[in-house]
């Protein structure tokens, strides 16, 4: 398998389960997106209770697991196929998956969904009337902060450092 098809089939379709969970994450845990927001959607947020809290931390919990497992795997598999490959296959592999993630992140979830369609279920109550929600220049801004950045090519060493490791 080709380094392109191996991406695409193991490292980008099964990405559509942590972005489905990102979704769910919207739409029933945005108390763990709560600093994820434009900062007047999250000056107009209500209070969150304790369990909408825990269920944001569970639902957030579970789409960052889901795409490190993601990550993961497509970079194992690409050096389990071929294990000459080594750690620097590995890494190039898993920081693509991760890049895809991010493209897919910024395309659909934010631009898309939130921005351009806003469904009523992404809106937290109270904040309708906030600009944040057409903001498509923040969401470019959040990928770019230095602990973003950091973690786009940090998270994929380390998934390919266990890969190698355990292969």
């Amino acid at each position: 398998m080709s380094r392109f098809q191996h991406l695409l089939l193991l490292g980008t379709l099964p990405l559509l389960v942590p972005m489905v969970v990102l979704l769910a994450c919207l739409r029933w845990g945005c108390a763990g997106l709560a600093s994820d927001y434009p900062e007047d959607i999250q000056a107009a947020m209500p209070p969150f209770t304790r369990k909408e809290k825990v269920r944001g931390a569970i639902l957030a919990g579970l789409f960052l697991l889901s795409l490190l497992a993601v990550v993961f795997f497509a970079s194992w598999m690409w050096i389990h196929d071929d294990p000459s490959r080594g750690f620097l296959s590995a890494y190039g592999m898993a920081l693509a998956s991760m890049a895809v993630a991010c493209l897919l992140d910024i395309l659909i979830v934010d631009w898309l969904i939130i921005c351009l369609w806003r469904p009523n279920w992404v809106v937290i109550p109270d904040t309708e009337d906030c600009t944040g929600w057409g903001d498509y220049r923040f969401h470019v801004k959040a990928q770019f902060t230095p602990a973003a950045l950091i973690a786009l090519f940090a998270i994929p060493a380390v998934l390919a450092g266990i890969a190698t490791w355990i292969n």
